[in-house]
């Protein structure tokens, strides 16, 4: 019993490594966006995304809360389909923070609250 439980956390451990390395080379293969020389909050939405409302409302809090130091792009996936394929979009909505030099920095996949925004700014 003991050897099965040691067996199932090495894998645990193994699967959430693996888990962070994909992540890290996923962030990293993005193209950097154009810098601005400020935090920008890409959100990426669609008329037909039931929780994208949901996740606008996230967004003005946070560009309220952040006000001139940080910038915010409303990406529609259907009018610009080649910005969601740079940033590799793959379920809505989806926000993505870049850093000052416009690298990709956290990537958001589904509703991202107000105070999860705040935190990824705050760490950039």
């Amino acid at each position: 019993m003991l050897e099965r439980l040691i067996l199932v956390l090495a894998l645990s451990a193994l699967a959430a490594g693996v888990y962070v390395l994909l992540r890290q080379r996923h962030l990293q293969q993005m193209q950097p966006a154009p810098a601005a020389g400020r935090p920008t909050l890409l959100y990426f939405r669609a008329d037909h995304c039931a929780v994208c409302p949901t996740q606008g409302r996230y967004v003005e809090q946070a560009a309220a809360q952040w006000g001139d130091r940080l910038l915010v792009e409303r990406v529609d996936v259907e009018r610009d389909p080649e910005t969601a394929a740079r940033y590799r979009v793959l379920t809505l909505p989806t926000t993505v923070l870049l850093d000052g030099d416009g690298r990709a920095r956290h990537v958001n996949y589904g509703l991202a609250d107000a105070h999860k925004l705040d935190r990824q700014l705050l760490s950039l």
